[in-house]
């Protein structure tokens, strides 16, 4: 049973594996090279014209459930929720700093 299960685990990541790099390779002028099982990168440009590279991983989690959050969705809510919070303190921070600043101005 478990033997069979990573077949379908490894066909799974082989077949999407497959679907981005040739996404890439038909989107973009560039080299694409496969580094590992599910695993590819293509080389870039960023905004300064420095090289670099994009490295892109296919992982198919053994226990994704909504039952322990571990699913998309749960961990997208997760992601929104720290982001928020980050862009609470920041924009606290920022009001802070404010109101010093305008009261070394005094």
């Amino acid at each position: 049973m478990a033997d069979n299960q990573k077949k379908i685990t490894d066909s799974l990541r082989a077949t999407w594996t497959a679907t981005f790099k040739a996404f890439v390779e038909n989107n973009y002028d560039t080299d694409v090279c496969q580094t590992a099982a599910g695993t590819f990168m293509f080389p870039t440009v960023d905004e300064n014209g420095d090289d670099r590279w994009i490295k892109v991983s296919v992982i198919i989690p053994k226990d994704a459930t909504e039952e322990n959050g571990t699913d998309g969705y749960s961990l997208a809510k997760e992601y929104d929720l720290k982001v928020a919070a980050a862009e609470e303190r920041a924009r606290k921070a920022a009001d802070k700093a404010a109101k010093a600043k305008a009261k070394a101005e005094e």
